[in-house]
């Protein structure tokens, strides 16, 4: 299985999904166009990634400052695809500005959603 990396753009994310070290990472700000085609590569990857071909641990790191509703549905589809998953150990780390409330309330309704996960909630400082 490759590797996928996709540069960050004033719109979208970096985003980082790297195979050999069961790494997954969404950092930057997400309000695409059309957040269903520019995610559609990323969520092809993390089903067959979640699908038998997960590493013994994965690292999952969200760190999007901002997000808009199109990119909270597609989250929400990350966050099923990993719940109905097979992997051995997963971390997963939601980071949110300290002064920022949108965005811990996203990582609270999340944790809220998913509570088998155990979502960590880590502030950016």
């Amino acid at each position: 299985m490759e590797s996928l990396y996709i540069e960050q753009m004033l719109d979208s994310p970096k985003i980082t999904l790297d195979y050999e070290n069961g790494f997954i990472e969404f950092d930057g700000k997400s309000y695409p166009a059309n957040s269903y085609t520019f995610y559609a590569p990323v969520l092809d990857w993390l089903e067959k990634y979640f699908d038998g071909k997960a590493k013994e641990k994965t690292t999952v790191n969200i760190k999007l400052i901002y997000f808009n509703s199109s990119s909270s549905q597609i989250l929400l589809q990350i966050f099923d695809i990993i719940n109905e998953g097979t992997y051995n150990e997963i971390e997963i780390n939601w980071f949110y500005p300290e002064e920022d409330e949108n965005c811990y309330e996203e990582f609270r309704d999340m944790d809220e959603e998913f509570p088998e996960l155990a979502i960590n909630g880590i502030v950016l400082r």
